[in-house]
């Protein structure tokens, strides 16, 4: 028979014991705890970031390219047999006049004729597709088409207003994932019916094109001439709940305080904000998970 009073208070074991606190000022978490739970804080980094402007990337259906630059191919084959046809009579007619001038002048038009279409179906290009397309050689729109057939590259149209001719890169992250980067190959043709914007073309090379097949709008950034300051948040150190991100940044030696990201843009070795944040602020880049979870305490089952 053991005492009540003993069998009332349960015996607290040191893994049963909270390694952390919670309250108004934040998450409390010894100095031993964080080394037992990898905890690290680190000064944020300051960086300057290009400028960006949001818009969206549509993949295009290069079917209609591929028929155009084969129209291409074909009048200039064309131009180029007439030409020699003309020449070769020309000859003829100068040396021993076995060719007749009315045949001479027959060649002379129809060169003319097959110059003309020739020239009209590379300007489609441009008219319909617009100058960026323009600026690649023939054997270089024909290896681009090749591509896109193989699933080795994906031409998009990428839109956002003020865009225009500052636009440098665009940078994707569909569905979410890793981050994507297309190449600019410059202006599209005609104006988005939305945005009313000028467009750029723009190409994705490589394994990231399978993600990207024909018709799919996504989500893009466009980054622009110049930069602006801000900070860097290493990926390590977003926590990703609530339907939002945060950050810990130390306020104390054993004290953290979950802190919102606002306005948030990937670049290259993180996360890029321009608010919310001050030089000095200690950043949590490793552990943090294990403070989100000693701020929600234990967890009941179910």
């Amino acid at each position: 028979v053991c005492l009540a009073t003993a069998c009332s208070q349960p015996t607290e074991t040191p893994s049963e014991a909270a390694p952390a606190e919670t309250g108004e000022s934040g998450v409390h978490m010894d100095a031993a705890t964080q080394q037992r739970t990898g905890v690290v804080a680190s000064a944020i980094e300051a960086v300057n970031a290009p400028r960006t402007v949001e818009g969206y990337a549509r993949v295009m259906d290069v079917g209609p390219l591929a028929a155009i630059d084969a129209e291409v191919g074909a009048a200039q084959s064309a131009a180029l047999a007439s030409r020699e046809e003309y020449r070769r009579l020309q000859a003829l007619a100068a040396a021993d006049q076995a060719a007749s001038l009315r045949a001479v002048e027959a060649a002379r038009a129809q060169a003319g004729a097959d110059g003309a279409r020739a020239e009209l179906a590379s300007r489609r290009i441009g008219l319909e597709w617009g100058p960026g397309l323009v600026r690649l050689s023939p054997a270089q729109r024909s290896q681009l088409l090749s591509d896109v057939a193989a699933g080795r590259a994906a031409l998009m149209r990428v839109d956002a207003s003020g865009a225009g001719q500052d636009a440098r890169r665009v940078i994707l992250r569909p569905d979410g994932g890793a981050v994507i980067t297309a190449t600019i190959l410059g202006a599209a043709g005609g104006a988005d019916p939305r945005l009313q914007t000028a467009g750029v073309l723009a190409v994705v090379r490589g394994r990231d094109a399978t993600r990207l097949p024909a018709g799919r709008l996504i989500g893009a950034q466009i980054e622009l001439g110049g930069a602006e300051p801000g900070f860097l948040l290493p990926s390590a150190a977003i926590i990703r709940t609530e339907n939002a991100m945060w950050v810990y940044v130390r306020t104390g030696a054993d004290t953290f305080e979950r802190r919102a990201v606002l306005g948030a843009r990937a670049i290259d070795r993180g996360w890029f904000v321009s608010e919310g944040f001050a030089a000095g602020d200690m950043i949590v880049t490793e552990g943090a998970a294990s403070l989100l979870a000693a701020e929600r305490g234990p967890v009941e089952a179910e």
